[in-house]
């Protein structure tokens, strides 16, 4: 939409000034007369129905009417503006993804298909111009309110700790507990809390479902979480106090839920398990969207059984799932192999204080497959996917990289990253290089790659627009009959300006050491891929937990990392060294991701509970 710009007209002088300096000219050519229209003008009364003659008396000049002193009047000086902000340097517009000889998808026997709200098509147009901003332009919202925060996945914390450096401490607040469905409860891989600050109409309108201590108020910062119980849990952020009731989302959830970006009071959560507790039913899986309002569900995707449309049968959503503002469509990956792009109808009246959308919305769907996923029989996308621009970019089960035109549903390229990767991507902008990059990892999984109880993981850097691998730094990682060790956590890439800049940090689970296995936070020089220090977690066994980075206002930064064995360690970062701050031990079981919101700490534990930590 172009906007209009007005500029307001200077206002002409009121004419009695100009008579003024009129006379003042003419005076030493006509005097007489210049006295005459003075004395005219001066016994007027602006505004009345009189004729000037009725009202003025005539006489003839004195002297004193005669000498006009002339004053040059103080020039006005012209006002400083502000400076005109130096804009952020942005990729050019023209810049589009588009394949190499190497990530050409025809290099890996790819075949791509299309169903439009229930018939096959051999080509798609969405009709409207799906695209999103940067990172920082996703929500209106203040707080984390999807996976790693946004459409790069690179904002896991908001805001700054307030930090006493070198006297760093963690302290518990408080413990929340969760209730079971059969074997499931807690928070499970990825589980990461979202943290969201309500204000004005839209906390108004939800405050018949608030409790009452928080009705009425003017702002609230409000933790919800999804959990494998199947309940989404709602609390205050500096007490852990509840502030609603739960909601009852269908069955166990392991992902992350989503907050609608526009501000709307909605949530889409997706379910990864079916009620009965059972690990291969995949029977009545679905990904749903609730009202914040009242808390009833206003959508619902999925199958009773199995989408017919999926090359698999296990159709769980554990991804996090993005929403475009300007469409109001959805983007939804399944482990089925399928991605979903639905049209909501959304329809938000903020005065009425009612939202509805379509409850089953139309769909497009795209499945792939390619010589390596029906070689194994292997699809599915655990991670969260990441935009930029009408692009989408994701891995899969298989290894394989793609990126796809949200508005024509066309594979652009595609890559091997030879094992599953389930590492939801970070999105990087390089102005100077006229590029972005794609910070990614991969799992060993011995059914992908039977090597025997251990094999390599990478850590891998690739240009966003071409999908070629940059660099990739390899570790030696065990593969157990229930877990893979490698990368399944979503990196930390560092800020500018701070001490952990040019880093690009990785948890790596179950690596070998010795005899035994480890975890380990590894710091990457971003540019090479070079090993810049290690934080051995001691942990022996799987630990997932993606780290979370936390800064003080003057650029000191940390990682907050969980582990297997119940310790939240938090790890102060200085450029090319790093030592453990602090750590608490709150003996349960972390696979989850933590969020930070300034000073707090929200993580959910397998075990049951939510735990509130502050960083002092």
């Amino acid at each position: 939409m172009r906007k209009r710009y007005y500029v307001r007209k200077r206002r002409r002088r009121r004419k009695v000034k100009a008579r003024f300096f009129i006379l003042i000219g003419l005076v030493a050519v006509a005097l007489a007369v210049g006295i005459y229209f003075i004395v005219v003008w001066a016994g007027s009364e602006p505004g009345t129905d009189e004729s000037p003659s009725e009202n003025a008396t005539m006489a003839p000049p004195s002297e004193e009417d005669i000498a006009v002193t002339v004053v040059t009047p103080t020039p006005i000086p012209t006002p400083t503006l502000p400076p005109t902000p130096t804009p952020m340097p942005t990729l050019s517009p023209d810049l589009l993804p588009q394949q190499v000889a190497a990530t050409n998808p025809e290099n890996f026997g790819f075949v791509t298909e299309i169903m439009d709200n229930g018939e096959e098509v051999d080509t798609y147009n969405s009709g409207v111009d799906i695209t999103f901003g940067t990172g920082a332009e996703y929500t209106e919202l203040e707080g984390v309110t999807t996976f790693r925060g946004n459409n790069y996945r690179d904002a896991a914390s908001f805001g700054f700790a307030d930090i006493d450096v070198g006297n760093e401490t963690l302290t518990l607040i408080n413990t929340k507990t969760t209730g079971r469905i059969d074997r499931w409860g807690g928070s499970g891989w990825t589980g990461q809390p979202l943290v969201v600050k309500w204000t004005g109409e839209v906390l108004a309108n939800m405050d018949d479902m608030l409790l009452d201590d928080f009705k009425g108020r003017e702002e609230l910062t409000e933790v919800i979480i999804a959990s494998l119980d199947g309940n989404i849990y709602f609390m205050e952020l500096s007490t852990g106090t509840k502030t609603r009731n739960p909601v009852f989302s269908g069955g166990p959830v392991k992902g992350t839920p989503s907050l609608d970006p526009r501000g709307y009071p909605i949530i889409y959560v997706g379910q990864g398990l079916t009620p009965s507790g059972s690990i291969n039913s995949s029977a009545s899986i679905y990904f749903r969207a609730f009202s914040l309002i009242d808390g009833e569900r206003i959508m619902r995707v999925g199958a009773s059984t199995a989408d017919p449309f999926a090359l698999r049968g296990w159709q769980a959503y554990d991804s996090s799932p993005l929403i475009d503002a300007e469409t109001d469509t959805l983007i939804w990956p399944g482990e089925n192999g399928v991605i979903y792009v639905c049209k909501l109808n959304t329809q938000y009246d903020a005065a009425a204080g009612t939202v509805s959308m379509d409850m089953d919305p139309e769909k497009v769907k795209y499945r792939y497959t390619s010589t390596r996923n029906d070689a194994m029989k292997r699809w599915g996308i655990e991670n969260s996917i990441v935009t930029w621009r009408n692009y989408m970019i994701f891995t899969d089960n298989a290894g394989m990289l793609q990126c796809v035109n949200l508005n024509t549903m066309e594979l652009v390229y595609a890559n091997d990253l030879s094992d599953d990767s389930d590492v939801s991507m970070v999105l990087e902008e390089d102005v100077v290089a006229a590029t972005f990059y794609l910070y990614t990892g991969c799992e060993y999984d011995e059914l992908v790659r039977p090597l025997g109880r251990s094999g390599p993981a990478y850590a891998r850097k690739i240009d966003g627009l071409t999908g070629e691998i940059l660099w990739q730094t390899e570790f030696t990682v065990i593969a157990t009959d229930s877990v893979d060790g490698g990368i399944l956590a979503s990196p930390v890439l560092g800020k500018d300006g701070t001490t952990m800049e040019g880093l690009i940090i990785y948890n790596v689970t179950y690596e070998v050491k010795g005899d035994s296995s480890t975890s380990r936070l590894v710091a990457l020089d971003k540019m090479t891929g070079d090993i810049v220090w290690e934080y051995d977690m001691d942990a022996a066994g799987w630990s997932p937990s993606s780290p979370v980075p936390v800064y003080t206002e003057d650029g000191q930064g940390y990682i907050v990392q969980c582990d297997i064995d119940g310790d939240v360690a938090l790890i102060r970062v200085d450029g090319q060294t790093a030592s453990e701050a602090a750590k608490l031990n709150v003996e349960d079981n972390f696979e989850a991701t933590p969020v930070v919101y300034e000073n707090m700490i929200v993580v959910g534990s397998r075990d049951d509970h939510f735990f509130y930590i502050e960083i002092g």
